[in-house]
């Protein structure tokens, strides 16, 4: 869409000239004043527009999301809290958008995503700022936003640096959009680089968890044994039916519990204790020995059937034990 200012070739000038009477000193009156502050109105309106300092009202179809993403969810209480303070009392803040490099007809948003869905779901028309703004001031008025309204989480905050790396910015433009230092976001980008992506879309937003949780629970998922027992656990049914803001505790407490679980030390063997498993795996075999006393202890399928065997057998096995012991010669 042309942005040439649609009032810049009006001469404003001549068209007072042409509507003042020439009596000296005879002030403009009527309609012929009218039109003319009419058009110098809404030039300098235009002029604003032009500058991004007027809001528009403009259609949420026509408009796209940023081209870095920066939330994991949105449908939580403030979402809804938002959706209906605008349904009662209107759109109050304006959106920031930008034109599209691809389309002239279309806009790309630079910060209020959320208050573009609600006009979408709402059916109403967004109000917005219109300004030509490159990549990265769009990445740095989008995080300074974020972070002056101070509603993105640690973990939403590490998604949009990891986005914004990803889009080919430098950490440079990383640090000023997120007003953050490099201690930080190496432990933002610690984080995200370890958990894995499916696992974090499962968490969502976690709005109540902070930096030393998720550095507790990167920790955890350094462990390879580990990391696979969270994969797993966080696409089972029962964790994605618990409410998103009591995933990352029951995940986090679950990984420890498994790791304490698998770590525990396993008790001594008696070295008098021996095993035996038969050749099909139907029966097992302990034996403990001390000094005038051995325990058996059999197990498996065939326990009992070969224990019935074993002690109608007793007196015939006893004498060929006997009998295989070498004999004493007296001397």
């Amino acid at each position: 869409m042309s942005r040439e200012n649609p009032f810049a070739k009006l001469d404003l000038a001549a068209i007072s000239a042409a509507n003042t009477p020439t009596k000296p000193g005879y002030g403009m009156t009527g309609a012929a004043k009218t039109v003319v502050r009419s058009i110098e109105d809404m030039a300098e309106n235009t002029k604003k527009l032009m500058e991004g300092e007027v809001i528009v009202d403009l259609d949420p179809r026509s408009l796209d999301v940023s081209f870095v993403a920066d939330r994991l969810s949105d449908d939580g209480e403030e979402y809804q809290e938002l959706k209906q303070a605008i349904k009662e009392s209107g759109q109050t803040t304006p959106i920031l958008v930008r034109p599209s490099s691809t389309d002239g007809q279309r806009y790309m948003v630079v910060f209020g995503h959320r208050r573009l869905r609600v006009a979408r779901e709402l059916g109403i028309p967004v109000k917005a700022v219109v300004k030509k703004l490159d990549d990265i001031t769009s990445a740095i008025a989008q995080g300074q936003e974020n972070s002056a309204r101070a509603n993105l989480s640690f973990i939403e905050r590490a998604y949009f640096a990891q986005n914004l790396l990803a889009s080919g910015m430098t950490k440079d433009v990383v640090r000023s959009s997120l007003a953050t230092d490099e201690a930080m976001l190496s432990k933002m980008l610690g984080v995200v680089e370890v958990v894995p992506p499916p696992i974090i879309k499962a968490l969502g937003a976690c709005r109540k968890i902070g930096r030393d949780k998720w550095l507790s629970l990167r920790q955890l998922l350094l462990a390879p044994a580990l990391l696979r027992v969270a994969e797993d656990y966080a696409g089972t049914e029962a964790f994605l039916d618990l409410a998103e803001d009591k995933r990352f505790d029951d995940l986090h407490e679950y990984l420890k519990r498994y790791k304490v679980k698998s770590t525990a030390k396993k008790p001594k063997k008696n070295p008098s204790e021996k095993e035996w498993t038969s050749s099909d795996s139907s029966l097992s075999l302990v034996l403990n020995a001390k000094s005038k006393k051995v325990a058996i202890e059999l197990s498996k399928v065939e326990a009992r059937p070969f224990g019935d065997w074993l002690s109608s057998r007793m007196d015939r096995l006893y004498e060929e034990y006997k009998r295989s012991k070498p004999e004493s010669n007296g001397d």
